[in-house]
């Protein structure tokens, strides 16, 4: 559910343009309302905290008197202070809500509305918002290594530039993308620095929601201590602080019942070093001390469900997911997954899902177009997954077979979420980012197939976009 608590903007409407009673005269005449958050919509049932604030009031503040009425009523504490809890109504329609203020000799009020509209379902990528003015995150993809190279449609771009925000905007909407699980490494580092004062600033984010992926590999490693990830908790409380501080409360950031959701990749890692449940514990603290009921989803499933251990964690968390479909699907040894291999790897994280329901925990299924790291892990030689079923298939039939397996697995009571990984994580050529328009080829620059592997790559301009776009359609 949207969260639009105590995020505050101001809209100042003075005096001379409310609907106050010309026959009064305030004591200063430039004495105004706002109201605030300001708000044009929301969804069914949410609650949101309403403030109103009198400027420039010269008198005794402690005479004004207040009173609020709105239209769909549900107004659930402090109809008569300058603070009020109203919850939206079961049913989509638009509600008047007005506040009168008084002091005994003159009044006013302010009106307006807000539209609320059903919850819509969920449908997310992972974005990665690192390709910063640094030679776009190092330079070093598979499709820049193609002959002729397969470019980003928008180039090599700075993802702090307004323009390429919107275009993301723009093409996540077009395919029903509403939901940005948003790659963050720390305070201050690059991803927090253009989360927060270029993606979650910018005008037109409109009604897309965003989520951070704690990256776990970064945050809970101390190499002073040794080269072993996952060997220590010293950040999380601070990360935990800061992320209510500057993310939380923002009007787009996701919520489940409320809940401000953090993505955690790769607990079911965390769970073999021993250090998942002190994490976890730490984070609903510090949460809980701040006025936040966090709902936590991990990176957890991966192959068949067999460790036990790895199974009976799952109660630790509120839902969980597959990151790596990539290598949970059989990707590393074999370069064309097949239809049997997708109706697979599906009936394993059917059997995920059953488990994860029996310990509490929601199930998100995932879906990935392909894989090919080796333009920057060469040296770990990765076998590459084609984007395609089988060598005589279309381009985008793994993609468009994953999104049918996945939809089957969704969870009405989380919005039917499923997550796509990726956007925009060039590195490992699993992005659905629209690429310039290029005829197949298995050429690259070694002139040996040393990044293809012989596999074919095409410039494929907005396929998967469409592929998203058909299959919400499809299931609708």
């Amino acid at each position: 559910m949207k969260n639009i608590f105590l995020y505050f903007f101001t809209l100042v409407l003075f005096i001379g343009i409310s609907s106050c009673d010309d026959d009064t005269t305030p004591p200063n005449d430039e004495v105004s309302l706002s109201v605030a958050p300001v708000i044009e919509k929301t969804t069914v049932g949410s609650e949101i905290i309403f403030t109103c604030n009198v400027h420039n009031y010269d008198g005794d503040r402690s005479l004004l008197t207040y009173n609020w009425t709105s239209s769909c009523e549900n107004i659930i504490d402090g109809w008569d202070t300058h603070t009020i809890t109203w919850q939206a109504p079961d049913e989509p329609g638009n509600c008047d809500i007005k506040v009168a203020v008084s002091d005994g000799e003159f009044s006013v009020e302010y009106s307006f509305s807000v539209l609320v509209e059903e919850e819509k379902d969920l449908v997310g990528v992972y974005y990665y918002p690192w390709h910063g003015d640094n030679n776009f995150h190092g330079g070093k993809y598979l499709r820049e290594f193609l002959v002729p190279a397969q470019l980003p449609v928008l180039g090599e771009y700075n993802d702090r530039d307004a323009r390429v925000i919107e275009q993301h905007f723009e093409w996540s909407e077009y395919a029903g993308i509403n939901l940005w699980v948003c790659s963050w490494w720390g305070p201050n580092r690059t991803e927090d620095i253009t989360l927060r004062n270029h993606v979650m600033t910018n005008p037109k984010i409109n009604d897309l929601n965003f989520a951070l992926f704690y990256e776990s590999t970064s945050r809970l490693t101390n190499r002073n201590i040794s080269d072993d990830r996952w060997n220590t908790t010293e950040n999380v409380a601070s990360d935990i602080q800061y992320m209510a501080t500057f993310y939380w409360n923002h009007p787009n950031y996701l919520k489940i019942d409320g809940r401000p959701v953090l993505f955690i990749y790769l607990t079911r890692a965390m769970h073999t070093r021993g250090i998942l449940e002190e994490t976890v514990n730490i984070m609903r603290e510090q949460a809980e001390m701040l006025g936040h009921d966090i709902y936590i989803v991990g990176d957890h499933a991966f192959g068949r469900a067999t460790n036990q251990g790895l199974i009976e964690a799952m109660a630790l968390l509120d839902a969980v997911t597959n990151y790596d479909v990539y290598g949970s699907s059989g990707g590393r040894n074999v370069l064309y997954a097949t239809q049997a291999g997708v109706d697979n790897y599906y009936g394993n994280m059917a059997e995920w899902k059953t488990l994860a329901e029996e310990r509490g925990a929601k199930f998100i299924p995932a879906v990935s177009p392909g894989y090919n790291d080796r333009g920057v892990r060469l040296e770990a030689d990765h076998q590459p997954l084609s984007r395609k079923l089988s060598e005589n298939d279309e381009f985008g039939s793994l993609f468009k077979a994953n999104l049918e397996g996945a939809l089957k697995l969704t969870d009405p009571d989380i919005r039917n979420l499923f997550m796509i990984n990726s956007w925009n994580e060039w590195h490992e050529d699993t992005n659905i980012e629209p690429v310039v328009v290029a005829p197949p080829t298995s050429q690259d620059i070694s002139g040996e197939g040393v990044y293809t592997y012989g596999l074919e790559y095409e410039g494929y301009g907005m396929r998967y976009l469409d592929l998203v776009r058909e299959a919400i359609e499809k299931k609708k």
